[in-house]
């Protein structure tokens, strides 16, 4: 009988196995080039390292080889951080590709989490240390756990945090997102290439400062890491940005504001990134506080309600 019993099992095992032979070809492939791009970026950020190890001074080096983008992407770290943005446009378009194919699989999530711990996590920490390390060499500051200057170790435990909240923060959306009850208009934490674009943005507007404003970079962006690493593993709600501003009809004011945006972008492009992932990164807390401000000021209208979260309410119509 326990041969018998375990027929079934062994069948399904091999069923199971050969589902596993079959995976949807572009969304993969979409993932796998998210993945290779943290990679690179960590290769890049140790370039950096190497080049700054080596004396080379910065105005030296040649990064792409095409003065055009030599322009935009100037250093290695500049190289590192644009890399960490094209990962997310390839997660952005591989989930996009599987849903629009019907070949969502649970294969893809997890694959798709792994890469965004590499290209969202380790890659935007390992450039912020890097960068670091070459802003703050003149003051002998160097970030390390073993670092004799107290700045040089809150800088690692920051790069570390961010990395370990990443994961936590991805590890839990996997869990969450097989419930029954997951919403998927909405992100609960920050979302975690949204808070890889708010650090690489600074390492990115740092090569159009001067000396002292790469300074005040350089000091304050591990607390800016700090701080999206907690709003990851937050329970605030953010807006798809997708569904929120590009999905569905939309008024003509924002339309209207949509191209603007493009237009400047097009004329200040680190700039107008950093003040458009910064806003991102505000907007979930802001609406929070807005929203609990309107329903002290009406409660009557909040239990009218049954005290339902307006942002899903308004996303849902």
């Amino acid at each position: 009988m326990a041969v018998v019993g375990k027929v079934p099992k062994l069948a399904h095992a091999r069923r199971r196995h050969r589902r596993l032979k079959s995976l949807a070809f572009v969304p993969t492939m979409l993932t796998v080039g998210n993945l290779l791009c943290g990679f690179a970026a960590i290769h890049f950020a140790m370039r950096a390292m190497h080049d700054f190890g080596a004396g080379v001074p910065e105005e030296a080096v040649q990064t792409l080889g095409q003065a055009r983008l030599e322009r935009i992407l100037p250093s290695f770290l500049s190289v590192g951080a644009g890399l960490v943005l094209l990962g997310m446009v390839f997660d952005f378009f591989d989930g996009l590709v599987a849903r629009a194919t019907r070949s969502t699989t649970n294969f893809g999530g997890q694959l798709d989490s792994l890469a965004d711990v590499v290209t969202c996590g380790v890659a935007p920490a390992a450039l912020m240390v890097a960068f670091m390390t070459a802003e703050l060499a003149g003051d002998s500051i160097f970030p390390s756990p073993l670092s004799g200057h107290a700045v040089g170790r809150a800088t690692w435990i920051a790069a570390a945090v961010y990395v370990a909240f990443t994961a936590i923060r991805l590890a839990r959306y996997n869990v969450e997102h097989a419930k029954a009850d997951f919403d998927p208009r909405i992100f609960r934490g920050l979302p975690s290439p949204g808070a890889a674009a708010i650090v690489v943005a600074f390492i990115i507007v740092r090569e159009h400062f001067g000396e002292l404003g790469r300074l005040v970079i350089a000091y304050a962006i591990p607390a800016v890491a700090l701080v999206t690493a907690f709003l990851m593993v937050s329970r605030i709600p953010y807006r798809r940005f997708y569904r929120a501003y590009l999905l569905g009809r939309k008024p003509f004011g924002q339309i209207v504001g949509l191209l603007l945006l493009l237009v400047v972008f097009w004329s200040y492009k680190s700039a107008t990134l950093l003040l458009l992932v910064l806003w991102y990164g505000a907007s979930g807390p802001l609406e929070l506080v807005l929203r609990r401000l309107r329903a002290a000021r009406s409660p009557a209208g909040a239990t009218a309600t049954g005290g339902g979260d307006p942002v899903e309410e308004r996303q849902s119509a």
